[in-house]
């Protein structure tokens, strides 16, 4: 855990606030801040459960669209490299400077780093919630707690197989690509019976694994040779699993490719 307080950049980030206060005056409150606010309530809770490793799985599963997605990807990768905390701060500072950001994007920026800087320091969802809810006016905290009943609702109506087959992941770059895209030809080009003898001998976990980290048309093709209820089954597993380690989808992956290729050999 970092100490925030030895943090000698932390002057950095009262610079920010002070020039986002005078920017963000006019600034609408709504669901954009509330989506920042909610998964950055996400990774806190996976920091505190998993330490903070987890948070790069953890940040794959955050929607292309929340704001300034690829921002909070790189910060996530500097905190799980390893970075020191006075070191992820002037990074991210000198990103906002750079941007020139006003109005609403400077506040929900300056919100995706304070919040970067207090996970990696530690600190628990429910001040991590306080700091931020401090910068909305007094009536957000009603309108920010509807907003997660609300969001957690959609989220339930979506069973774990409509979940897996609405949205293609993000595992990152290198050899992890390379094994991804021969997985993925073994797939679209087996047959009927190679897939159902595939499924069959490959041990559940990497097949589940697997899933992780293949395109939604990759998984539907392995999807096709199911039962409705043997797929629903897989989908479970794969949600019920949360994040995994990107070197456990590659090892999945490459046990699968093994076994489509001694599939292969008998035919």
């Amino acid at each position: 855990m970092n100490d925030l307080k030895k943090n000698i950049n932390l002057p950095l980030l009262y610079e920010i606030r002070k020039d986002v206060f005078a920017k963000s005056g006019d600034a609408e409150y709504g669901e954009r801040f509330f989506s920042m606010m909610h998964h950055m309530d996400l990774l806190a809770r996976t920091a505190g459960k998993e330490g903070l490793l987890a948070l790069a799985d953890a940040a794959k599963e955050i929607p292309l669209e929340v704001e300034f997605y690829q921002d909070i990807q790189s910060a996530v990768s500097y905190v799980c490299d390893g970075l020191e905390g006075e070191d992820v701060m002037e990074i991210l500072t000198a990103r906002y400077w750079i941007k020139n950001l006003q109005g609403e994007d400077a506040l929900l920026y300056f919100m995706m780093i304070l919040s970067i800087i207090r996970i990696q320091d530690g600190a628990p969802p429910d001040l991590l919630e306080s700091l931020l809810m401090a910068y909305l006016p007094d009536d957000a905290a009603e309108k920010y707690t509807e907003y997660k009943k609300q969001y957690q609702s959609a989220r339930q109506e979506q069973t774990p197989l409509e979940i897996l087959l609405s949205h293609d992941p993000d595992i990152g770059e290198g050899g992890i690509l390379v094994v991804k895209r021969l997985l993925e030809e073994k797939i679209e080009f087996a047959d009927v019976q190679n897939l159902k003898g595939v499924i069959t001998e490959a041990e559940n976990t990497d097949l589940v694994i697997s899933l992780k980290g293949l395109s939604v048309h990759a998984r539907k093709k392995l999807f096709s040779v199911m039962s409705d209820d043997k797929a629903d089954e897989y989908a479970g597993h794969c949600e019920y699993m949360g994040p995994v380690r990107q070197i456990d989808v590659l090892a999945s992956m490459s046990e699968l490719i093994g076994v489509f290729e001694k599939q292969e050999r008998l035919l």
